[in-house]
């Protein structure tokens, strides 16, 4: 009879214990190192994989139950059902990795806090996060940022890195694409043609040429940021003042050509003014009579 008393409750103790470590899982799981990239989506997921609703209620930050529905809007985002939900940190940032604890709770007797749901402190993966060149002026923090240069002229590219601590900056993987599809490694050789030289987080092309228009890439830890070289005819400043006084050149000869004909033009009219006016002028056509015949008298004398 003691034997049965004794199985009896250790058949109940393994039974609640089955019960209460089956019903929940996270994802990741809790026991993993979880990383985050900063500016990154990053989603913690609870799923309930026993009988019923897993009777979702809300996520937690901190270990003071502070509801990432009281944060700030937006930057959270809560989707559940009855055998899931999923916490979104739509843009990951420096203070959530400060948080130690991220947690769901539930509305199910034994299951208020599950711990397999309940995640530790999120840590931040060293990554590419912007690019900068040796303008002050140029720091690029956007994905697909471009900069410009003229022929001949050097370009720095530096790939910023966060966060900085115990980062090996030699593992910074450069690459190159003309369109932006096909990349190909940079950062197998330290000199690229003479031109372009790699060093760690640093690339710098000698004297760009149009050849080097392109995107380049830096890359750690499977994540890449990419800047748009775009490079410029040293004459592309002079090719508007030139189409300018082409323009006024061709206008000048028009108007030249234009006033040498209207002056043509109105000389053969005055001409033609003049013999007609003499032809109507009776002075001149007596006059031309009476040499007519002086001529014929001294003809007669002769």
């Amino acid at each position: 009879m003691a034997y049965s008393k004794i199985f009896l409750i250790l058949f109940t103790v393994l039974n609640s214990i089955y019960y209460l470590n089956a019903g929940y899982s996270g994802v990741p799981q809790t026991t993993a190192d979880t990383k985050a990239v900063l500016r990154r989506s990053l989603e913690l997921r609870c799923i309930y994989d026993g009988d019923g609703s897993g009777e979702f209620l809300e996520w937690y930050r901190g270990d003071d139950d502070s509801s990432v529905n009281n944060e700030k809007s937006g930057h959270y985002g809560v989707k559940s059902n009855d055998k899931e939900s999923n916490l979104t940190i739509k843009i990951f940032v420096e203070a959530d990795a400060l948080v130690k604890k991220w947690y769901v709770k539930t509305n199910k007797a034994g299951y208020e806090r599950p711990p397999e749901c309940s995640f530790d402190q999120i840590s931040l993966k060293a990554s590419p996060q912007g690019m900068e060149t040796d303008r002050d002026n140029e720091k690029l923090d956007s994905a697909h940022g471009s900069v410009r240069r003229m022929e001949d002229e050097s370009v720095d590219f530096v790939c910023q890195i966060a966060p900085k601590e115990n980062v090996d900056l030699s593992k910074v993987v450069w690459s190159y694409s003309k369109d932006d599809k096909t990349f190909v490694n940079l950062s197998d050789q330290t000199t690229v043609n003479d031109a372009i030289v790699i060093k760690d987080n640093e690339l710098r092309i000698n004297g760009v040429k149009k050849t080097d228009r392109g995107y380049y890439r830096c890359e750690l830890n499977d994540v890449h940021f990419t800047v748009l070289l775009r490079v410029k005819d040293r004459l592309a400043a002079l090719w508007p003042f030139l189409g300018i006084v082409g323009v006024v050149v061709v206008l000048v000869i028009i108007i030249l050509i234009f006033e040498k004909r209207q002056k043509s033009n109105k000389k053969n009219i005055t001409t033609d003014d003049d013999d007609q006016d003499q032809a109507n002028d009776p002075l001149v056509r007596t006059t031309t009579k009476g040499s007519d015949n002086d001529t014929k008298k001294r003809a007669i004398k002769a």
